[in-house]
């Protein structure tokens, strides 16, 4: 669990990051390095230590097996839905971020209140939150190993004469290898972002991670099929153990092991016959990674120097220039907000927390998401990778505390990145030798394939969750109508929407079912968040 989750953590950095530095590592000189490479090493830090609190808090007080981290999917959702650009900014995300925490910790404090919300959601979408999470997690991971590739979607100019694309979905580039078979496959540009649209579907294809412009000539392309190989590799290993102890860990290791046994073999083959320049640096720039002048240790003096917390006190409730592009800060703040809490709501039911518990995780999670915004987070959720923790066995606040230690030391050496990492976009690999931040650049354009497949794994074991417990009467309704939302839209609070307007509508034309008050409350907020995403 400790693993996965650090793994994400990366994989959210590479969503943040964007904000705060200029270039990518292929095309930036070394002074870019040097003040990109300060920027990451703080948003590394106190991601870390922001999971570490996040994770002891709901080991110590909701003593659950369960980990709280920045995560991409509620980053991904607030950046998707509410937009950045046209005036708006990070720190205004951040905002956001703030004030549902704050209420969350209110709601968590007032059990009367937290009680009537809980029970409020109706059982349909309690049991289909689960699979609504696994799908965004499966579909997103299988993109970023590659085993699935979505191209992108294009506007096109209907009145011109001829076919002109005058705009394209261009999300945040979150890396892995499916960003670099899109562009050879389709010929989009590099580091074609993940996409949450179903255009352009097609699974993998062994020849195109041969070829280069026809030639089989591409140094990039035989490690790309040694990493697919093992992605493969982990659900098979899964398929094989998952009637023994701890199923989802031995596929991970196996899954790397064999990664690493035909990397090195690669390696060597490729360095006998003199082709392809292919060398040793990627395992030269792993080591450089932990021990040299640009490790994360050397860094900690410039992060604590730097430090400046309480940004988003001063600069996140500042809507000045979303106002003068147009927009309207009070209904950002509304729908930001119905959109922070739904996804919180969806990510607590799809962890399975029972309803004597709901009341802690839920202060854990409120507690944590008023403080990592105060040093420059992106908001915290309960991850559904630690479904992967619950199947191989975890059952106490022991196994989160264990992984909050793991992260605790993720903050000072990149050891997950270490052994887990396997390669980065296009034409960069891992040859990571160190000048000052220039490691640490190179190390937010990591992938991590292995790992990515064990995560879409754990998407699989989610949906496998809802599957069985079945539903019944107007519940099938309810599930069916927040698995569309999740599919189409990519957007858990539209799906939770989703599910309690269908659970009223259901519930009206069933004379013998009646609606309490508690869901009658929530199909207000429901409407609004489905009528606001449509608008926006």
């Amino acid at each position: 669990m400790c693993i996965l989750c650090v793994v994400a953590v990366f994989i959210n950095l590479q969503l943040i990051d964007k904000f705060f530095v200029t270039g990518n590592a292929a095309s930036a000189d070394l002074a870019g390095h040097n003040a990109n490479g300060e920027a990451i090493a703080s948003l590394y830090f106190f991601s870390m230590l922001v999971a570490f609190v996040g994770s002891l808090l709901m080991g110590l007080v909701a003593k659950l097996p369960l980990c709280q981290i920045p995560s991409l999917g509620l980053s991904s959702l607030l950046i998707s839905a509410l937009g950045i650009g046209s005036g708006l900014t990070y720190m205004n995300l951040l905002a956001v971020s703030l004030v549902g925490g704050a209420v969350t910790t209110v709601i968590a404090a007032v059990p009367p209140v937290r009680k009537f919300l809980f029970k409020a959601i109706p059982a349909g979408v309690k049991k289909a939150a689960p699979a609504a999470v696994g799908i965004l997690m499966v579909f997103v991971m299988l993109q970023m190993t590659g085993l699935v590739q979505v191209s992108q979607n294009s506007i096109v100019d209907a009145d011109a004469e001829e076919e002109e694309i005058v705009s394209v979905d261009t999300s945040i580039t979150i890396y892995g290898t499916g960003d670099s078979i899109t562009e050879k496959r389709w010929n989009k540009a590099e580091g074609e972002p993940v996409q949450s649209a179903v255009e352009g579907f097609d699974l993998f294809d062994f020849n195109a991670y041969n070829t280069k412009d026809g030639k089989k000539s591409d140094s990039y392309y035989p490690l790309l099929q040694t990493c697919m190989i093992c992605a493969a590799a982990a659900f098979g290993f899964y398929l094989l153990l998952r009637k023994g102890k701890h199923p989802v860990t031995r596929s991970l290791l196996l899954a790397t092991g064999l990664f690493w046994v035909l990397f090195l073999c690669q390696k060597i083959f490729y360095v006998y016959k003199g082709e392809f320049g292919y060398e040793l640096d990627a395992l030269w720039g792993r080591l450089w990674m932990v021990g040299s002048e640009d490790a994360q240790h050397t860094h900690l003096a410039m992060i604590m120097t730097n430090f400046a917390p309480f940004r988003v006190l001063s600069e996140g409730f500042d809507f000045s220039a979303y106002t003068e592009a147009g927009g309207n800060g009070v209904t950002f703040m509304i729908y930001g907000m119905l959109t922070y809490l739904g996804a919180q709501m969806a990510f607590l039911q799809a962890a399975g927390i029972e309803e004597e518990n709901e009341g802690k995780a839920t202060l854990a999670n409120g507690i944590i998401n008023i403080a990592a915004p105060l040093v420059g987070m992106s908001p915290v959720s309960v991850t559904p990778v630690s479904e992967a923790g619950k199947r191989d066995g975890a059952k106490s606040g022991l196994a989160s505390v264990v992984a909050a230690i793991g992260f605790l030391v993720s903050a000072f050496v990149w050891i997950v990145p270490f052994f887990f990492a396997t390669t980065t976009h296009y034409d960069i690999e891992f040859n990571m030798y160190g000048h000052y931040g220039e490691v640490l650049q190179y190390l937010t354009e990591t992938s991590f394939i292995v790992a990515d497949a064990v995560i879409a794994l754990v998407g699989l074991l989610l949906i496998a969750k809802t599957v069985r417990e079945g539903f019944e009467g107007d519940e099938i309704a309810v599930g069916l109508a927040m698995v569309a939302a999740t599919f189409f839209t990519g957007n858990l609070a539209f799906a939770l929407a989703a599910g309690i307007v269908a659970h009223v509508l259901s519930s009206i034309f069933d004379r013998e079912r009646k609606l309490s008050i508690g869901n009658v409350v929530m199909l207000i907020p429901a409407i609004a968040v489905m009528v606001m995403n449509i608008l926006q």
